[in-house]
């Protein structure tokens, strides 16, 4: 009886791990009451200084895009948020956070420079952010998006070229409320 408890329990926690969707989990947007979160991210930017949600908290929503470099479907995503960004930027601020180890950092940035992306890239050698924040600790890519008040949206896992038009009409919805 053990053994079939336990075999169940097995099946049951691997079936859960491919279950990996790159659709929106609309989770406290469903919700009819908004809250004040307790949402928080400060981590160093690329290219020096830090960035924290704090200095947005009621002003913006944040679209954090985690990514890395070895990671082809991140770097599509990020291009095509670097050319939402003119479009949202007075009221979403998009940061791209590198899932990269501290040897990697000059890749980050020599990334971030070639494609041009208008918004923070942020790092996080130690991986400790990055690690609570992804179901998994580092599934690349992987997006947040926040309202100005810290309530965690919406998550998107996995990128398809497309599914910005969906991010966009999510955007559309958060700004316009």
């Amino acid at each position: 009886m053990k053994n079939i408890i336990f075999f169940m329990v097995l099946v049951l926690f691997f079936a859960s791990c491919g279950s990996v969707s790159s659709k929106s989990e609309e989770s406290a947007a469903s919700s009819e009451t908004k809250e004040v979160s307790g949402f928080s991210l400060n981590l160093e930017k690329a290219d020096g200084g830090t960035f924290s949600f704090e200095d947005i908290r009621g002003k913006k929503h944040l679209v954090a895009a985690f990514w890395a470099t070895w990671c082809e479907p991140c770097k599509q995503e990020l291009k095509k948020l670097a050319g939402m960004y003119g479009d949202f930027s007075d009221s979403v601020e998009f940061v791209g956070i590198s899932t990269d180890t501290e040897e990697m950092l000059d890749k980050v940035s020599e990334f971030a420079a070639e494609a041009a992306l208008p918004f923070p890239i942020l790092v996080d050698p130690s991986g400790n952010t990055v690690g609570s924040m992804i179901p998994g600790g580092d599934s690349v890519p992987y997006m947040m998006v926040v309202d100005k008040n810290g309530v965690v949206v919406s998550r998107h896992s996995g990128y398809n070229p497309g599914d910005e038009e969906a991010l966009r009409r999510e955007l559309e919805t958060l700004v316009s409320r």
